[in-house]
């Protein structure tokens, strides 16, 4: 069965977090989330805030310590803003981030991979 993608709040940004099948943490902009999700969209709005407050550099093209990907805001395509050099384990994650983010599990490493099409059995 495939999995249902929907966004809490269509037009406006809405930043998640998951982590890929090799543990690594991965960050989602603007588009569609499984909707599993979005029985937590209060936690994960406040893991959000929290990341804009304490880890504002994720937030910043230029110095990306984790898998970054942005969305039209609509479609389930998600683009890779940049390769971090060192990327950030769920492990390590701060536990506002954690705890989010090993709600959504991929079932496939992001690795070098430009272009995640959620719809495509990646959840």
């Amino acid at each position: 069965m495939a999995t249902i993608l929907r966004h809490p709040r269509p037009g406006f940004i809405w930043d998640w977090w998951a982590v890929d099948a090799e543990g690594f943490l991965v960050q989602f902009s603007c588009g569609p989330a499984p909707e599993h999700l979005l029985a937590h969209v209060d936690r994960v709005d406040a893991a959000a805030a929290w990341a804009e407050e304490h880890r504002p550099s994720w937030f910043d093209r230029d110095s990306l310590s984790l898998h970054v990907f942005g969305s039209n805001g609509e479609s389930p395509t998600y683009t890779r803003r940049g390769v971090p050099d060192s990327p950030l384990r769920l492990s390590d994650a701060p536990a506002a981030i954690a705890g989010v983010a090993a709600l959504v599990e991929l079932n496939r490493a992001v690795g070098d991979t430009w272009t995640v099409y959620l719809d495509e059995g990646w959840v």
